[in-house]
């Protein structure tokens, strides 16, 4: 294969700056070279648009108000959380939000998104099967065992 295509042996030595009259030009393809990795950018964050965080309960559990408006899913679906331990940790996430709305730092949140919003349409023993599944590559479960 080399004496076919004498530039595959040195590819990225600057072989791609030959002139055209290459004799070796003829025998194969010219290397294409790849673009430059992308750089890169944090997730996008929103300005803080709300003072004040309170839990209210309502019919189908404890809800999150900002402002007294009440915090939605993705989806657009009411947040609402089954236990008020876990609704007093969701919006403590909210209140410690400084200028800027940081997605990537409320991890219950985006839990608690995922699983009310269910976009991977799963029943319930469906996705307790998918999370024992990876129980055994938790590195908490490891370090317990």
């Amino acid at each position: 294969m080399w004496r076919i295509c004498p530039r595959l042996r040195g590819w990225g030595r600057g072989l791609s700056n030959r002139p055209s009259s290459d004799p070796t030009g003829s025998m194969c393809p010219r290397p294409t070279l790849r673009p430059p990795a992308r750089a890169y950018v944090p997730p996008a964050e929103r300005k803080r648009f709300y003072q004040n965080v309170s839990i209210s309960q309502g019919e189908g559990g404890f809800e999150i108000n900002l402002d007294h408006r009440k915090l939605k899913t993705p989806q657009a679906k009411l947040f609402t959380v089954p236990s008020e331990a876990l609704a007093i940790a969701v919006a403590t996430e909210w209140d410690s939000q400084q200028d800027t709305i940081k997605f990537y730092t409320m991890h219950l949140t985006t839990l608690c998104n995922t699983s009310l919003d269910n976009p991977t349409q799963r029943n319930k023993d469906q996705m307790i099967r998918a999370a024992v599944k990876f129980l055994d590559t938790d590195t908490i479960w490891w370090f317990l065992q």
